[in-house]
């Protein structure tokens, strides 16, 4: 029976995405109602974004962004 529930919690998760992308796209989505790319290399992590205002919103949140989504790398916002 425990092996069942603990099969069902895993199945639900996604075990590729580390948490800190996962809480980011959740943010993203949340607050402005977009999903972001997102992609982690080495101590940055990139955040592409549609378009130019939205850009320019992120990067001003860039420290609510930080310790919301507890980020550890440094965020990097582009537009693409």
């Amino acid at each position: 029976m425990l092996m069942d529930s603990l099969k069902d919690i895993l199945a639900k998760k996604d075990l590729d995405e580390p948490t800190e992308a996962t809480a980011l796209r959740e943010y993203c989505q949340e607050l402005f109602d977009f999903t972001p790319k997102i992609s982690i290399k080495n101590d940055d992590i990139w955040l592409l974004v549609p378009n130019g205002i939205l850009a320019t919103e992120l990067r001003m949140r860039q420290v609510e962004i930080k310790r919301r989504c507890q980020l550890t790398k440094k965020l990097i916002v582009r537009i693409g």
